[in-house]
């Protein structure tokens, strides 16, 4: 308002008093652009929301809240949390995207999933646009049936849908990274089954295979634990090669002999926990986020929950997050036939 009422002032005065009130007028304009720039370097002074595009309780969400949760020690501000399902992710992130790009809203996603999932469903919005901030993990996915049925293997589990015990399997939404696996499990690997059970989220899947509501799931191995800890879920094998940290002793389809080190399963199904800004964020704004959520993986209660829980955590930078993210959207259209996936999801 200062400066609109200099201006009106300047358009009246005479040449003389111009004159001075143009110097005032310069002055004024330094101090707000010292202003600026220390808000700038002030920066954060407000809370920071990081949107989780899934359900409460899966393993994104305990992995954000966790890990990003630890950051706001050193942010001197507090980090929200607002869990916006739907789309496999990609409403949450589509609200991040288009968010105001000033570093207070971020997004939380484990490529190659939601970005396979934006493949799949072609939204109208440009997921690559997004700023890399951080990668903190990486976790797999697994299969898990409820433990009434005591399955001992992966083949054991291809033989009860063969022989018509189960024909369904639950997973997150048609056209997410989920399903694109299930798919994948059921045309390349050969686990025969029929009907696909979509939910909102991990932490919704988990509930219905414990419930018996679907005998058996997909979802992450982090999102799986407290379930198998209750005694209530059983995993039957890794998705990917390379095994789960969070259930050491379980094997891979590959190590069970259901698929070859390298195959497309192992790309797809291999998650990493990320944090992205909308496009234009400021980089000085960015590298603040990046360097706090850096120290908070190597914070001791983070540590802690890593060392109980399996779960590896592992710290990488703005730089590498934006190529992960680049490589996703340009790899993925080759180990995956999209056009089936979206023809079969609409059918």
């Amino acid at each position: 308002m200062e400066e609109v009422n200099r201006r009106r002032f300047l358009k009246h005065a005479t040449v003389a008093t111009a004159g001075v009130s143009l110097a005032a007028g310069c002055l004024g304009d330094d101090e707000d652009d010292g202003a600026e720039a220390e808000a700038e370097d002030d920066f954060p002074t407000d809370n920071i929301t990081i949107v989780i595009p899934f359900g409460e309780g899966g393993g994104t969400d305990d992995f954000a809240r966790t890990v990003a949760g630890a950051a706001d020690d050193h942010l001197d501000v507090s980090i929200q949390f607002e869990n916006e399902p739907g789309a496999g992710g990609l409403n949450g992130t589509q609200d991040v995207v288009q968010a105001e790009p000033d570093g207070y809203t971020l997004v939380a996603f484990n490529p190659p999933s939601t970005p396979t999932s934006w493949l799949v469903q072609q939204p109208p919005y440009e997921i690559g646009d997004l700023e890399g901030v951080a990668t903190v993990g990486r976790f797999p996915y697994i299969i898990y049936a409820n433990t009434d049925y005591e399955i001992e293997d992966f083949g054991d589990l291809i033989d009860r849908y063969e022989d018509g015990e189960f024909s369904q399997i639950a997973g997150q939404g048609v056209g997410t990274m989920v399903d694109v696996v299930a798919r994948t499990l059921r045309d390349d690997v050969g686990l025969p089954w029929e009907d696909y059970i979509a939910y909102d989220g991990g932490g919704e899947v988990t509930e219905a295979v414990m419930s018996d509501e679907v005998s058996v799931g997909i979802g992450t191995d982090s999102g799986a634990l407290a379930g198998a800890e209750e005694g209530r879920l059983e995993p039957i094998a890794c998705i990917p090669d390379g095994g789960s940290a969070v259930f050491p002793d379980l094997e891979s389809i590959a190590e069970q002999g259901y698929a070859e080190e390298g195959d497309p399963i192992d790309t797809l199904a291999m998650l990493q926990p990320s944090y992205w800004a909308p496009p234009g964020t400021p980089s000085e704004h960015i590298d603040v986020i990046a360097e706090a959520l850096e120290q908070a993986t190597e914070d001791e209660g983070v540590q802690e929950w890593a060392e109980d829980t399996g779960n590896v955590v592992e710290y990488s930078g703005p730089d590498e997050a934006s190529q992960t993210l680049a490589d996703v959207l340009e790899t993925v259209p080759d180990v995956v036939d999209l056009d089936a996936v979206r023809e079969e999801a609409e059918s």
